[in-house]
C-alpha cells in the first residue's frame, strides 16, 4: 500500500516531548486556527503527498520510504541522547544534524515562498507575452507550431488580458521540483551544522521543559538587537542554531563558543529558548503540557503555554 500522509517533522522526533510514549499525546497550540488540543504525533506536521515522487521506474513513495529508514536509525539516536542527557557520541550527533538539515531544507513555508516566487515570475512573463495583440498572435503561432497547444486552441486577445487583469489564478510547483531543490540545498548546508560548535541545554529531571514546532530549526543572530533587522543565514558568523533535541534536552550550535559545552538551564533560560522557537514556528507549537516556561521580550516575568493564544504577540490587527 502506497503511504501518502506524509511527516515533514518526524514522529518519532515529536513523541520527545510528550508524557506517555506509549499512549503518546501533545499539548498543541494552533496559532492560525486559534486553538488548544491534544494530538497523537502522527497526526501533526505532515501533508498528503508531501514526499512523492513521478520519476520513471521509481514508486511514488520511495522518498517517503528512504526518509522511514533514516527515521528508524533517528530514533535510536534520540532514545540514547534522551537518557545519557548528552551529544557526545558522534554517531547520535550525526543523525541530529542530518534532522536538523532536513527541516531547514524541507517544510511547508520554503515550499510556499519557492512557489510564490516561482508564480510571480511567470505572471510576468505572461503578461509580456500579452502585452499587445500582435506579440500574443506570435506567442500563441509559435506554441501551435511547437505542439504545445492544440491547433484550435482559443487565443482571443481580449480574453487572455480579461484572465490576466482579473489575477484570480495561482500557479502550483510540481512536487518532484520542491524535493530536487530541497535535496540540492540539503547537501550545500549540511557540512555548515557539522561545521558549528555545540552547547547543550538540560532542564531538571521532570521539570517543564523544552517545546518544539512544526519548524523547530531556529536560526538568529546571537545578538538579539540584531535579531528581526538584519537577515540570517547558516553560513555566517555571530548566528545561532536553536534546536530542541526534547522535553529535557535542547542544543544551540555556534561559530563562536567552546564545543561540548553542558549548561543546566534553570526556568528563566527554558522560558528564553522556549520564547525563540515560538518566534520561529510555522502555525502550531508542541509541548508535553500547558505549564511549559515561555519569554519574549514584551514580558516581565515567565508566562506559561496554557495562556499563549491569549498573549498580545498573537492578536491580530
Amino acid at each position: 500500500m502506497t503511504a501518502r500522509q506524509h511527516h515533514y517533522v518526524p514522529q518519532c522526533y515529536l513523541k520527545g516531548f510528550v508524557s506517555n510514549r506509549e499512549k503518546p499525546r501533545l499539548f498543541a497550540v494552533d496559532f492560525k486556527e486559534r486553538r488548544i488540543f491534544s494530538p497523537n504525533p502522527k497526526n501533526v506536521a505532515a501533508e498528503r503527498d508531501f514526499h512523492t515522487i513521478d520519476v520513471e521506474g521509481r514508486p511514488p513513495d520511495a522518498l517517503e520510504n528512504a526518509f522511514s529508514g533514516f527515521e528508524t536509525e533517528l530514533d535510536q539516536a534520540l532514545k540514547r541522547i534522551i537518557s545519557a542527557r548528552s551529544i557526545k557520541n558522534e554517531n547520535d550527533r550525526a543523525l541530529i544534524f542530518n534532522l536538523i538539515g532536513l527541516m531547514a531544507t524541507k517544510n511547508p513555508r520554503l515550499r510556499e515562498n519557492f512557489r510564490a516566487a516561482h508564480e510571480r515570475t511567470a505572471k510576468m512573463m505572461m503578461d509580456l507575452a500579452a502585452a499587445t495583440p500582435e506579440g500574443w498572435a506570435y506567442q500563441v503561432r509559435r506554441a501551435k507550431e511547437d505542439g504545445f497547444l492544440p491547433a484550435d486552441a482559443d487565443a482571443d486577445y481580449e480574453k487572455m488580458r480579461e484572465f490576466l487583469n482579473r489575477d484570480d489564478f495561482r500557479i502550483e510547483t510540481e512536487t518532484s521540483m520542491h524535493l530536487q531543490m530541497e535535496l540540492q540545498t540539503f547537501d550545500k548546508i549540511l557540512p555548515l551544522i557539522f561545521s558549528r560548535r555545540w552547547m547543550l541545554f538540560r532542564t531538571p529531571p521532570n521539570a517543564p521543559g523544552f517545546i518544539t514546532s512544526d519548524h523547530p530549526m531556529c536560526i538568529m543572530w546571537s545578538d538579539p538587537a540584531r535579531r528581526g533587522i538584519y537577515p540570517t543565514g547558516l553560513g555566517l558568523r555571530n548566528t545561532q542554531l536553536l534546536f530542541p533535541i526534547s522535553n529535557e534536552l535542547a542544543i544551540i550550535g555556534s561559530f563562536e563558543i567552546d564545543d561540548g559545552d553542558e549548561v543546566d538551564a534553570d526556568e528563566s533560560l527554558i522560558a528564553q529558548i522556549n520564547g525563540n522557537i515560538i518566534l520561529h514556528s510555522m502555525t502550531q507549537v508542541y509541548g508535553r503540557d500547558g505549564n511549559f516556561p515561555y519569554m519574549m521580550n514584551h514580558h516581565t516575568k515567565v508566562m506559561r503555554g496554557a495562556g499563549l493564544l491569549e498573549d498580545r504577540l498573537w492578536e491580530g490587527p
